[in-house]
């Protein structure tokens, strides 16, 4: 017997080693060591049994040695996800908050900057207040003065033109006497002047008589011009007349006939609507008809398609459930043969010894050989068998846990979901909330205002600020005491 390899030792109890088993196949028994009586003290036959069984030890070895393939749960990234959704609700809260308290802290400022600004415009009103009675006071004062100024101006101003007038009167008494000297010269010129006219009229009368002689010439040669005109635009007008009158008639009769043109045009397009409906409701019908009996048609399709199907699956079910029942009772009835001729070999080996002749030895050994080797490779697929089954049982397993995972993904995105409705209408309430509280500061007065910042914490520059404001404003602190007071 030949020196075989020492195989590598395994440990029974290991998980692994259990699941590279069930895997393969294998049972215990398969990888026990059998001594040389069991074979019928065969050596060829326990050699090769001895050889089979240190390759399986050798494989499950190998296959424990991998280990299990790492699947990465989807549990942490959920549980991360979940994490990342209540970390980002309490930034946004944060930010809220922070923005609320800046919104409150704007506020209160501006509505004190505002009062400052008009108690500053108050105190200045009341400034120009005094300052105008002041203005008004002096203004009076200066009037007074002017007045008794203007009153002795008058007085002067009245002297003066009396002295004026005085003077004016003996001017004017001079200038009468010279207006009067002046009237006697123009008086005897003008006598001088008529004289001379006089004479002149009478040639001008005669030079007159003959130009209106000779204008009523050209009148007259006017007027005939003017006769001949009117006879021709008369005669015009006449021709014009008549022309008018035949193209009157003319427009009437063509009238008539565009009349009669625009009947016989609306009975064409009437006849040709009524005749296009007609033809459309005629088409409507024949596609209605045709749509029917293409409905009933798919109808009956498609009943016979439904009808073939369930018939065809009812048969391909039947036939499986034939087939793999088929399969069961040929797998027993091999195991259950292959049994009861491993049972009957030895006594069929002894009997076939005695009965046959002497064989060559090398004969015998080759006989033999097969005879092992079919042995073997009955136990290998009864192994094979029992690793198929295994197989079948893992995949099974393994859909299931798929079937879980996949309703767990559904039930944490389900709770995923939850947890977002519930972060979104937390967001919401609390926004709603900063909100009022916003308002609330906007819309009441700076009393009222300065109770309510009492419960709410400002920020160190702020509240710096809003108490110089108050100062300004003669107003108590930001609780009960000022910055130098503290200090």
């Amino acid at each position: 017997m030949e020196a075989l390899p020492a195989p590598p030792s395994i440990n029974m109890q290991s998980p692994r080693v259990r699941a590279a088993m069930r895997v393969m196949g294998i049972i215990p028994s398969d990888l026990e060591k059998k001594e040389i009586q069991e074979y019928d003290g065969n050596k060829n036959k326990h050699l090769l049994f001895e050889k089979k069984r240190r390759t399986l030890i050798e494989q499950v070895a190998t296959l424990a040695s991998r280990g299990p393939q790492e699947r990465g749960g989807s549990g942490d990234m959920n549980a991360n996800f979940l994490e990342e959704i209540l970390r980002k609700e309490r930034e946004t809260m944060e930010t809220m908050a922070r923005m609320a308290k800046k919104d409150i802290q704007k506020t209160v400022i501006k509505e004190l900057e505002s009062r400052l600004e008009f108690e500053k415009g108050k105190k200045k009103q009341e400034e120009n207040k005094k300052r105008m009675l002041q203005l008004k006071k002096e203004r009076d004062g200066w009037l007074k003065e002017q007045q008794k100024k203007a009153d002795k101006k008058r007085e002067q101003t009245r002297e003066v033109r009396e002295r004026n007038d005085r003077q004016l009167q003996v001017h004017c008494e001079e200038i009468r006497q010279q207006l009067k000297e002046a009237d006697d010269r123009v008086a005897k010129c003008l006598a001088d002047i008529r004289q001379a006219h006089d004479d002149s009229i009478e040639s001008k009368q005669v030079r007159g008589i003959e130009a209106r002689k000779q204008k009523a010439a050209f009148e007259q040669m006017l007027v005939h011009r003017r006769e001949d005109m009117l006879d021709a635009i008369e005669d015009k007008h006449a021709r014009k007349q008549e022309l008018l009158t035949e193209l009157l008639s003319q427009r009437v009769s063509n009238k008539e006939k565009l009349l009669q043109k625009e009947l016989e045009c609306r009975q064409r397009v009437a006849e040709y609507l009524s005749n296009q409906q007609a033809s459309i409701e005629d088409k409507y019908d024949e596609a209605r008809v045709r749509h029917k009996k293409a409905q009933a048609v798919r109808e009956e399709k498609g009943l016979a398609k439904t009808l073939k199907f369930k018939t065809d699956n009812e048969k391909k079910r039947k036939a499986f459930v034939i087939r793999y029942e088929n399969l069961i009772r040929d797998r027993e009835r091999e195991h259950e043969e292959f049994r009861r001729n491993w049972e009957s070999r030895s006594l069929q080996r002894s009997a076939s010894e005695t009965l046959r002749p002497r064989e060559r030895p090398e004969l015998l050994r080759a006989r033999e050989d097969a005879e092992h080797f079919a042995a073997l490779a009955a136990e290998n697929r009864e192994r094979l068998r029992r690793a198929h089954a295994h197989s079948v049982d893992q995949q099974i397993e393994h859909l299931l846990a798929v079937r879980q995972r996949a309703q767990a993904l559904e039930d944490q995105k389900a709770e995923a979901d939850r947890t977002r409705m519930v972060v979104m209408r937390n967001t919401a309430v609390t926004k709603h909330e900063l909100k009022h509280k916003v308002d609330r500061f906007k819309d009441v007065g700076i009393e009222k205002m300065l109770d309510l910042l009492e419960d709410v914490e400002i920020e160190p520059a702020a509240k710096t600020r809003i108490n110089e404001i108050l100062g300004d404003l003669g107003l108590p602190p930001l609780g009960g005491y000022s910055q130098e007071e503290e200090k």
